[in-house]
């Protein structure tokens, strides 16, 4: 019987379909990207590993000598803006001793300044410690914290000028805005003390109020002072004990109103504390 011819060229151990692929060419191999490193490196010693850079050859002294030179400008601004304090201020507390941090304050706001100004993650966590430690200092009056604002505003005008040089105009701003308000405070000083004469705090205590009475005592006041307040009253069988603020146009009318009332009697005692004169 002969074998049907559907399968007679048949092999009998036919080969898998992938067997009869022509076989794939080998990849080309990748380049050594560690030795084409190396072979530069011997090429060119400046392209040496960081391991073996010398520290002092790429340690930015002119960055340094920058941030010094600003940190004194900016001692010397706040000493300046301390000694204005001291001469131009109206507040009643110790002016003295308020403004001695401001040297301090300005110097560190430049520190912190100038650190967090290139870092994001530095930024960051200054707000978390300031979230923890507060600052917190006892502010009297509005002029107080008007000078705390100028002294941060000092150290945070040279912080954010640390690398730019003196050719730029940044290093600059915090002088010209000092002078500028150092100005405005004198010629306010000036004509504030022309224009006006004094505020003062009275205290008038008499030791017989049967004969020396509130009545005699607030009529004398009223008649020599430009403005008068009675501010507290504190009266007894023993004592009698006025507190006003006045204002007097000047020193002739203080002294008038001062010498009519030692007139009534020997009983009676006078305090002046002006609010300008404090913490001088």
């Amino acid at each position: 019987m002969t074998p049907n011819r559907k399968f007679a060229n048949r092999s009998p151990n036919p080969q898998p379909y992938e067997a009869l692929e022509e076989p794939a060419t080998p990849a080309e191999e990748t380049p050594n990207k560690v030795q084409d490193v190396l072979e530069l490196t011997e090429a060119d010693p400046s392209l040496s590993p960081p391991d073996n850079t010398d520290v002092g050859a790429t340690f930015d002294w002119g960055l340094l000598g920058n941030f010094l030179i600003l940190m004194v400008i900016c001692a010397i601004t706040a000493h300046l803006l301390e000694r204005l304090y001291r001469r131009c201020g109206f507040s009643l507390s110790n002016r003295s001793d308020f403004s001695r941090n401001f040297i301090m304050l300005s110097c560190s706001t430049m520190m912190i300044v100038t650190i967090v100004k290139s870092s994001l993650a530095l930024s960051l966590g200054l707000v978390g410690a300031l979230s923890i430690v507060r600052f917190r200092a006892a502010i009297k009056e509005p002029e107080e914290l008007c000078f705390l604002f100028l002294a941060i505003g000092i150290g945070l005008g040279f912080g954010a000028s640390v690398g730019l040089g003196f050719l730029s105009p940044e290093p600059y701003i915090p002088l010209v805005s000092f002078a500028f308000l150092t100005v405005i405070l004198f010629i306010r000083r000036r004509f504030t003390k022309a224009a006006t004469g004094g505020d003062y705090h009275l205290l008038v205590a008499s030791e017989d109020p049967t004969a020396i009475g509130h009545g005699a005592i607030q009529k004398i006041i009223l008649e020599h002072s430009q403005d008068a307040a009675l501010k507290r009253l504190d009266e007894s069988r023993a004592i009698l004990e006025a507190n006003y603020q006045v204002h007097f146009t000047g020193p002739n009318q203080l002294e008038a109103c001062r010498q009519a009332l030692l007139g009534l009697g020997d009983s009676l005692t006078v305090s002046l504390m002006d609010n300008r004169g404090l913490g001088n």
